[in-house]
């Protein structure tokens, strides 16, 4: 590890953590790393439309609310020796109600911040993206569907809003 990467590291994740409160952003003990919990910033009034599977006798029929946020999206990373220098963070990024699709894509984006500014920090771009632009980025309007659909014996929730971002990249974790 250089010395100016690990200076950079730790500037960063010293200007993050006074940034963001500890619910926002936790810095790992053991490693050069830490956890980020994004809660996007919703449009007022915004409405998810929950749909349930016609096996549980919904049959088309559904609920919708107004929230005021939802769950937020986690963010999980560890800086290499070399970065920023060389290598970006390694990263893996996480959100109940989103679909597999969405966090590729949202993955997609995020090694493309990196590939624009290879060599430089780029954690609170990557957070500030992810908290002001993934409703725009994926297309997510209001009302959003969520679908219930039966999962074993509990049930899970199924993202089903556009999806308009072209390339999958292949899983929700980033390299």
């Amino acid at each position: 590890m250089s010395s100016e990467d690990k200076e950079a590291q730790e500037d960063e994740l010293l200007a993050l953590a006074s940034i963001y409160d500890e619910d926002e952003f936790k810095r790992a003990e053991s490693a050069q790393g830490g956890e980020t919990r994004i809660c996007l910033e919703l449009p007022q009034d915004f409405k998810i439309f929950v749909s349930g599977d016609s096996t549980e006798g919904l049959q088309n029929s559904g609920f919708e609310y107004s929230v005021c946020f939802l769950p937020p999206l986690v963010l999980n990373f560890e800086l290499p020796p070399d970065y920023p220098s060389t290598s970006p963070p390694v990263f893996t990024l996480s959100g109940k109600w989103l679909s597999q699709a969405q966090l590729s894509a949202l993955c997609k984006h995020l090694d493309n911040v990196w590939e624009e500014n290879r060599g430089c920090v780029v954690l609170f771009a990557w957070m500030q993206f992810l908290k002001e632009e993934t409703l725009s980025y994926l297309n997510i309007s209001s009302p959003y569907e969520l679908k219930m659909c039966p999962q074993g014996k509990g049930q899970s929730w199924t993202p089903l809003g556009p999806l308009d971002t072209g390339k999958d990249c292949g899983g929700a974790a980033g390299s």
